[in-house]
């Protein structure tokens, strides 16, 4: 079975600005955040698509206890001035709130260790 889709482009199927936001900044939210900031003339970074769809295949409950959104950088007021626009990927990563991770480039391996190092355990039913 194919795995559904977990990527979330913001403007898209109601997940607008103020959706986002609760979602990155939710304190009480133990899930990986993970944010694809990308350029209008360049636009998100297909080549790690493939890389969170093999996760999401491969990881255990990966969609729970992960959520990854792709957002243009000017549709983020704070946005504007940390990301350079540039065709190069720029990838946030939020947990419990707070911006734990920004990430410069498409650095796969770095971005690998950090989501595996990072993924809230699983939940278990007692």
């Amino acid at each position: 079975m194919a795995p559904k889709e977990m990527i979330k482009k913001l403007g898209e199927d109601g997940f607008d600005l103020e959706a986002f936001q609760k979602q990155i900044q939710d304190a009480g939210d133990k899930r990986l955040h993970i944010v694809d900031v990308y350029t209008a003339w360049c636009g998100p970074c297909v080549s790690m698509v493939n890389t969170f769809k093999n996760l999401q295949t491969n990881v255990d409950n990966f969609e729970d206890r992960c959520s990854i959104s792709q957002v243009e950088r000017t549709a983020v007021p704070e946005y504007v001035d940390k990301v350079p626009q540039t065709s190069k990927p720029h990838f946030l990563f939020y947990k419990g709130g707070e911006e734990v991770l920004f990430v410069e480039g498409l650095k796969a391996p770095e971005i690998l260790k950090f989501i595996e190092e990072n993924l809230p355990p699983l939940e278990v039913d007692e």
